[in-house]
């Protein structure tokens, strides 16, 4: 079997519950938008107005794998099916995490069913499907930013590598012994390719 990568689910390696990833997902590379048109009488067509990204969906081809015998693998099917749903058996909000995109994560819960083929003792074949209601990946980590500025007025650049807004935390501390006087102002510039 060729190395596709895997995934974590919930921080969790699926490869723990006996889960191996069988080939790459075919996941798109935006996810679906909701698209407000409107039909205007007497004309072709529908006249857009305004897009948002819509949930993004994940199908992941997956199969339980190495067990000994159909009761061996019935306990990794429910051990795996339990990190999905809570204790009232709904739905939770768990991170997907791919490991060829590792600091990557989703936020995902389980959707739909799992339907399985058992191929043959020990091994079935399933594909997971998840819903992330916010489509966008998120970095694990927040990434921070020092400078200290010695004169007024001072300037610090700070450089979004992401494809999607992200708010900017600024926090301002005073080091020094004398205090801020006259005010404190934030000056926001964009550079536009």
């Amino acid at each position: 079997m060729v190395d596709n990568g895997g995934f974590k689910i919930g921080g969790i390696a699926a490869s723990t519950y006996g889960v191996t990833l069988m080939y790459a997902p075919g996941q798109p590379m935006l996810p679906d938008t909701r698209d407000r048109e409107i039909d205007i009488l007497g004309r072709s067509g529908q006249y857009w107005t305004d897009s948002d990204a819509g949930i993004r969906m994940f199908s992941l081809p997956c199969m339980f794998d190495g067990s000994a015998d159909a009761a061996a693998l019935e306990t990794l099917i429910r051990a795996f099916a339990v990190i999905f749903v809570d204790e009232d058996g709904r739905s939770k909000l768990l991170d997907l995490e791919f490991d060829d995109a590792p600091g990557l994560i989703y936020s995902v819960r389980y959707a739909g069913q799992i339907p399985f083929d058992r191929a043959w003792i020990g091994c079935s074949e399933f594909t997971l499907n998840l819903i992330a209601d916010d489509p966008y990946a998120y970095q694990v980590d927040e990434e921070y930013d020092y400078e200290s500025i010695t004169t007024s007025p001072g300037t610090m650049t700070v450089t979004s590598d992401g494809n999607v807004s992200t708010p900017a935390i600024l926090c301002v501390e005073n080091t020094g012994g004398a205090s801020i006087t006259g005010g404190f102002s934030v000056k926001i510039q964009y550079e536009v390719d």
